[in-house]
């Protein structure tokens, strides 16, 4: 398998050209920049090593090979995604207990600076009443 992403034209309905017409296909010889936009070549090559260097491929990488068995039992679904493995980042999440903490001790420190401010003003009318 192979997850395909660009095949030198856009993927839009006008299929516009991403790279000169005679760099389409899957011989094309592409620049580092060229490559972005036709994957056919790397698809090629990846296929002609197929059963060396390929083989030892994950189910995470760009390509991989999944022996025809699997693929049978399955009904022969050809869905990348059937065979592709995702790789989570473990997430860590603090206990929702410290997170309602923090929030009470910030609401504490909040309703402290409102009474403060409260004093202030209360202090500042009461001089400007006496002038």
């Amino acid at each position: 398998f192979y997850d395909l992403h660009a095949d030198g034209l856009s993927l839009d309905d006008k299929r516009n050209l991403l790279v000169p017409e005679g760099k389409l296909g899957p011989w094309a010889e592409l620049s580092e920049d060229e490559a972005k936009f036709n994957d056919l070549p790397d698809a090629l090559a990846r296929w002609q090593k197929r059963e060396g260097a390929e083989k030892d491929n994950p189910r995470t990488a760009r390509s991989f090979v999944v022996p025809k068995e699997e693929i049978a039992a399955t009904g022969y679904d050809l869905s990348l995604n059937r065979y592709r493995e995702i790789e989570h980042d473990a997430v860590e999440h603090e206990p929702p207990t410290e997170i309602l903490s923090r929030l009470r001790e910030m609401e504490r420190d909040i309703f402290d600076g409102l009474e403060k401010l409260e004093t202030m003003l209360g202090d500042a009318s009461v001089r400007e009443a006496a002038e």
